[in-house]
């Protein structure tokens, strides 16, 4: 039996035309490559540019510039899948109602418990040593897009993870590591507080996250350097192309191509009647009481802003965009800014899924970052 066989009726056909189309693509790219390469001139073949990459890279080079068509050919190719079998490269998963959902929030790993367990002691080893610095450490922990939104997943959220999350949490607090959950305070607007085209929260989603950690941040400690902060559109509405769209490689498709992507108006949140001094850059000499290390979801729908607002004090964002688990906060007590002058209070935001991820850095962490050598 052919594996045409296996799809239902009405799925066949565009199985079929896309079959045809993909070979269509595959056979102008053939002949594109080869009269491409036809028409180059040999690169250096010498031993020495050959072992030194000179050679396939500058044969790289002049192939690209040949083959104009090439990206086109492969957003058409990506976004007929996408749209006659809903397909989707392998780290992106299509949802219901074009929502997107990054396949490793749903990735089950056989170490993923050892990985946990390694990074809540991590996290309880750095709150110890910071409070015998005087510094306070609230973890921030972030729960996955597909976690919410359960039931827009295709094929359904793998039980294997639903109990992640809490328990995540649980042993957070069972170390001694003061930490804020997400999920109450998203659940209610879950279905408006995440991009459909990316895997971060919206405006929506930032500014319930922030109002949700101030809160908590409010009933363990007072600020003396009290602020007063606005929030207020830059502009109007405008598309917003999610890191999902980009994964798939349809993010200069035309419309028809590709799903839905979002729309939201910039924000822009200062200080009434000063300088934000939060946003003096990345390590700013100027002294913050607080201190926000983590990931892409703090550089994102302005939820640094949002938290500004919430707390009523300058926040230094000392976020990283594309960072892991540690780079972020490593980066940030490492550096003068926090050796000379530290902050009363560091919110450190997790994702869920990044306390599962295979470990990296972490073994040598506290020596490198000064904290001593506990937990090494």
């Amino acid at each position: 039996m052919s594996d045409e066989g296996f799809l239902p009726e009405r799925a066949r056909w565009p199985a079929r035309i896309a079959g045809v189309t993909m070979l269509a693509l595959m056979a102008a790219g053939a002949w594109q490559m080869a009269d491409a390469v036809r028409r180059q001139t040999a690169p250096s073949t010498s031993r020495a540019d050959f072992l030194e990459g000179r050679t396939t890279a500058a044969l790289e080079k002049s192939l690209a510039e040949a083959l104009p068509s090439r990206d086109a050919a492969i957003a058409l190719a990506n976004g007929l899948r996408y749209r006659l079998l809903g397909g989707a490269p392998e780290a992106v998963r299509t949802g219901h109602d074009g929502m997107l959902f990054l396949t490793e929030e749903m990735t089950w790993r056989r170490d993923a418990w050892r990985n946990q367990a390694a990074r809540i002691s991590l996290l309880a080893g750095t709150s110890a040593s910071l409070q015998k610095q005087g510094v306070a450490l609230v973890v921030v922990l972030v729960p996955d897009k597909a976690r919410m939104l359960q039931q827009q997943v295709r094929g359904g959220y793998p039980a294997v993870l639903s109990a992640r999350y809490q328990r995540a949490a649980a042993d957070l607090r069972a170390a001694g590591v003061a930490v804020v959950t997400l999920d109450d305070a998203l659940q209610p607007r879950a279905g408006q507080a995440y991009y459909g085209s990316d895997t971060h929260w919206n405006q929506r989603g930032a500014h319930a996250a922030a109002d949700a950690v101030a809160k908590q941040v409010g009933g363990m400690m007072q600020f003396s350097e009290r602020a007063q902060f606005r929030t207020s559109e830059t502009g109007g509405p405008a598309p917003r192309v999610g890191d999902l769209v980009k994964m798939m490689g349809l993010a200069n498709a035309p419309g028809w191509l590709r799903p839905p992507i979002d729309s939201e108006a910039p924000l822009q949140t200062e200080q009434v009647g000063a300088k934000d001094v939060g946003a003096a850059g990345l390590f700013g000499a100027t002294a913050v009481p607080v201190t926000l290390v983590g990931t892409s979801y703090s550089l994102r729908a302005n939820f640094h802003g949002f938290l500004q607002e919430a707390l009523g004090v300058s926040v230094l964002n000392a976020a990283r965009d594309g960072a892991g688990f540690l780079q972020s906060i490593e980066e940030y007590l490492r550096n003068e800014a926090f050796q000379s002058d530290k902050p009363k209070l560091i919110i450190w935001e997790v994702p869920e899924r990044f306390l599962q991820a295979p470990l990296g850095g972490e073994k040598g962490f506290f020596a490198r970052t000064g904290l001593g050598p506990a937990g090494d």
